[in-house]
């Protein structure tokens, strides 16, 4: 006969198990879509994940749960530096550049809307982010 003490440590371990699993899976998930994607159609993904992620953020906020407000904040702004990142500064010429400077820009704004927990800056981030993501499908 289990104790409630053990009982409680084996629930746990079971809900560790379940948690840790699903991670597994969603990770062969995204695994599976990107290895399938061309080179457009992952950044695409990233536009719509990093768009997704300011809406969370600002709901997260309006609920004040700030951690997982930080957590989509903050993913939200990887993604926007790696846009950044996989930008070919050599032969885009002065639309790479371009879009260098307006990454930067939307990076240090959400940095500080982050900081400053500003849900109307985040709205405009949301705004140029979506504007970013229909010019690009327009282009590709």
């Amino acid at each position: 006969m289990l104790t409630s003490r053990q009982r409680e440590t084996l629930l746990d371990k079971k809900k560790m198990y379940r948690k840790s699993a699903l991670a597994a899976y969603s990770n062969i998930d995204v695994e599976t879509k990107t290895e399938s994607q061309s080179p457009a159609q992952l950044v695409t993904m990233l536009f719509d994940k990093a768009c997704v992620l300011l809406r969370q953020a600002n709901e997260n906020l309006a609920r004040e749960e700030n951690e997982a407000f930080d957590k989509a904040t903050t993913h939200a702004l990887q993604i926007v530096i790696a846009l950044r990142g996989v930008l070919d500064m050599e032969q885009g010429g002065d639309v790479a550049q371009s879009l260098y400077d307006t990454y930067t820009s939307i990076a240090a704004s959400l940095f500080k809307a982050k900081g400053d927990k500003d849900s109307e800056s985040i709205d405009k981030l949301y705004e140029a982010m979506s504007e970013l993501r229909e010019a690009w499908q327009t282009v590709t």
